[in-house]
């Protein structure tokens, strides 16, 4: 079950202080979710999905925190503008290289998620071709088994 929402307001920035406090948060929030992500994508590259699955929890810890800290940013932009604009600049080049390592690792998990169907489809093909009749029809022709005579893969999900 996921949780739920939290539709409370976004903290509110009220000093340079805390400003300074929040963008130093938020950079380390990013950082951290850029090394889960590169560590999980090395993993999933190098088909190691039992070093990779405990990386799901921290990822969605993180990135729970990430847009968190994405709202309030939204809801003190001009605050933050005018006492740490400077710092912005920097939190926004970190937020590009973020997405970047975003994108590649959801390439990766596509990818990898892609070549599973795969191998499940083929093993699938395979038990059903043992399955079907050998044999020829009337006309000489091979006999294919009727579309409803197909078993269902059992497939176990846990890695």
């Amino acid at each position: 079950m996921s949780e739920p929402l939290d539709l409370k307001a976004p903290a509110a920035i009220a000093s340079p202080a805390e400003a300074s406090a929040f963008i130093h948060s938020l950079r380390r929030t990013m950082a951290e979710l850029a090394a889960v992500l590169a560590e999980e994508t090395a993993f999933v590259r190098s088909a190691q999905m039992r070093a990779a699955s405990p990386i799901e929890v921290r990822k969605a810890e993180l990135s729970r925190r990430y847009m968190t800290e994405l709202a309030v940013l939204k809801a003190n932009a001009t605050f933050l503008k005018r006492a740490a604009g400077p710092a912005l600049v920097v939190v926004r080049s970190e937020n590009e290289a973020l997405q970047r390592a975003l994108e590649v690792n959801l390439a990766v998990l596509a990818t990898a998620h892609a070549v599973a169907e795969g191998i499940i489809r083929h093993v699938s093909a395979a038990v059903q071709a043992k399955r079907a009749p050998a044999g020829y029809s009337a006309t000489g022709r091979a006999t294919a088994p009727p579309p409803r005579a197909s078993a269902p893969v059992a497939v176990v999900k846990t890695l």
